[in-house]
């Protein structure tokens, strides 16, 4: 009887999207913590009991790819110039590293991977609902001038949940589509796309709405047909006209002409990482910020109103830590996923069955967008790696699997 009414909970928590949503809030919003830990070790230890599951995610070329480079950035750490700093700092990506582990084998069918996605989605909207109300409360009439540096900071950093209600706006997007004729999922979705919308303009993080800009004409490459493509392009090209004559309006500190000049200063650590990657280009100068910090620091760098614990840009920072060989690897992998997930998409003829795999493209875009004039931190780096296994292991399932 008592493994019966444990079945029957089981079965009750299993459909409860309150619980589930609570579990992602746990894993995105209350990170490091003993509670996040013993759920991404637990299914870690689940994972290595049921390791055959998730065994053909990583049998693809853009999985093998990714392992070498796991193998690289380990046999690197030793020959970093701090290896103790390094070795800390990689402590704190084990935890990252075992849910890429167990990703495949928890998420291992469609619905399963929707569900990762949904909850997830749903767990940030509801922080970044939260958080509006906090900063309406606290600036009143002075929100949209002081939300972007009202502390503490819900996530982080604004730039980090500003990228994240972008990511959530993907999302949500897709489950909007796909529940388009069923009327009350289908308005939660689209309200909680235009919270996210709402966020992104209020929180006036230039970078992660300028990815967005970027990422909202590559929908087109999802629609089937290049006449729908060109007209998509067309309307495409036309609000971007209206966006960029009145940018004024979206976000006031687009027009600030010296941040915009400078980059806020980035240039000063672009320049200077790139002067220190011409004395160590091999083999890099370590993994981690803190032994960017350590080096950084001890080269004379220029003068700066900013502390730099990274060099705010992705590919930089590759470069910095492993020399053009692990840069290179890295770049190798990440443009085999990308063939093969465009691939992927291709193949499937319909755009309603190509925007589940686009969706994931879409929001690794996005990241590497950003990372192109910043580095992906916090939980946007947790998301652009989780999404590699997630996206491996739904290409896996869609080409093996003839059901949805």
């Amino acid at each position: 009887m008592s493994y019966q009414r444990l079945n029957l909970w089981w079965l009750l928590l299993r459909e409860s999207v309150v619980f589930w949503t609570g579990v992602a809030i746990i894993v995105w919003i209350y990170s490091a913590t003993f509670i996040q830990d013993a759920l991404i070790f637990g299914a870690f230890i689940f994972a290595l009991f049921h390791a055959s599951r998730g065994i053909g995610a990583w049998k693809q070329p853009a999985g093998i790819a990714f392992i070498i480079v796991l193998v690289h950035f380990l046999l690197m750490i030793p020959f970093s110039i701090h290896p103790g700093l390094s070795a800390r700092d990689f402590t704190g990506i084990v935890e990252l590293m075992a849910a890429m582990f167990a990703i495949p084998v928890i998420f291992c069918t469609r619905s399963r991977i929707q569900s990762a996605l949904l909850y997830s989605a749903t767990a940030i909207t509801l922080t970044l609902a939260y958080d509006m109300a906090r900063m309406g409360w606290y600036l009143g009439p002075d929100l949209l001038t002081r939300a972007h540096t009202f502390r503490p900071f819900i996530l982080n950093h604004s730039n980090v949940a500003s990228m994240m209600a972008g990511a959530s706006a993907l999302v949500l997007f897709y489950f909007f589509w796909t529940w388009r004729r069923r009327f009350w999922p289908a308005l939660a979705c689209l309200l909680g796309i235009i919270l996210c919308l709402a966020y992104q303009v209020i929180i006036a993080s230039r970078g992660p709405q300028i990815a967005f800009a970027l990422i909202v004409p590559c929908f087109g490459l999802l629609i089937p047909g290049w006449r729908r493509k060109i007209i998509w392009l067309a309307g495409m090209t036309v609000i971007a006209s209206l966006v960029i004559t009145h940018i004024e309006h979206l976000n006031p500190r687009f027009v600030e002409k010296t941040s915009m000049i400078n980059f806020s200063e980035r240039d000063k650590v672009w320049k200077h990482t790139w002067s220190l990657i011409q004395q160590r280009p091999g083999m890099g100068y370590g993994y981690g910020k803190r032994n960017f910090e350590a080096v950084y620091y001890a080269s004379d760098p220029p003068t700066s109103q900013f502390h730099y614990p990274h060099c705010h840009q992705f590919w930089l920072k590759l470069l910095f830590e492993f020399g053009w060989t692990g840069m290179l690897l890295h770049l190798t992998a990440w443009l085999i996923l990308a063939i093969q997930l465009a691939t992927h998409i291709v193949k499937q003829p319909t755009f309603e069955k190509r925007l589940l795999p686009g969706t994931m493209g879409l929001i690794l875009l996005f990241i590497h967008f950003y990372g192109l004039g910043d580095y992906p931190d916090n939980i946007v780096q947790v998301a652009q790696f989780w999404l590699i296994p997630l996206a491996l292991m739904l290409m896996h399932v869609e080409k093996h699997c003839d059901s949805p």
